[in-house]
């Protein structure tokens, strides 16, 4: 009899199997190293609660989704307080420039209310000039040689034609004459 090789049909089933468990292997090895969905680290932290391997494993702390998250949120409330302490900043010129605005618009008022009342004092001195011109020069005089201020009597004369006041000046007492009309000479040369 001649012999005949035995031909083992179990073998390509073994070879399958090991190369299934070679892939296997290989993936878990892997997603072990690639730490896919955090597997390294929940494989890391399980065997260094077994009492033989605590030693020997080195756990990284975990750096969660919640310790992220929270530092997030710390640096956002700092944004958010940093806003807010310029927004009250900016609250605060606003008042101070609505006080600025307000203090304006009174002084304005004030200025109008006084522009107002000295034309009325103008436009009633001029008519009390008009009223020392229409009179006799003599009598003119007379009353306003009663007058101690002589700025008044120099406002009074000032607002009379260059005719009336002359007339009325050369009345005057000549002490007095003179003093206004240093006063006259005074004001105008002042002006420009």
């Amino acid at each position: 009899m001649q012999s005949q090789p035995v031909v083992n049909k179990k073998s390509p089933i073994k070879i399958i199997l090991i190369i299934a468990a070679i892939i296997i292997i290989l993936g878990s090895g892997a997603l072990f190293y690639f730490n896919v969905g955090g597997i390294s680290d929940y494989t890391l932290m399980n065997l260094s609660k077994i009492p033989l391997l605590k030693g020997l494993i080195q756990v990284k702390q975990p750096t969660n989704s919640e310790d992220k998250l929270k530092k997030l949120a710390d640096e956002l409330a700092v944004k958010e307080k940093q806003l807010q302490d310029k927004e009250t900043s900016l609250n605060d010129r606003q008042k101070q420039l609505e006080m600025l605005q307000a203090q304006l618009d009174k002084q304005q008022s004030d200025l109008n209310n006084l522009k107002l009342q000295l034309d009325s004092k103008k436009t009633d001195l001029k008519t009390l000039a008009t009223y020392y011109e229409n009179m006799d020069p003599q009598n003119a005089a007379n009353i306003l040689n009663q007058i101690k201020d002589d700025n008044v009597l120099v406002s009074i004369l000032s607002n009379m034609n260059k005719d009336s006041a002359s007339k009325i000046l050369e009345q005057l007492n000549p002490q007095r004459a003179a003093s206004i009309t240093k006063i006259l000479f005074t004001n105008a040369s002042t002006i420009p």
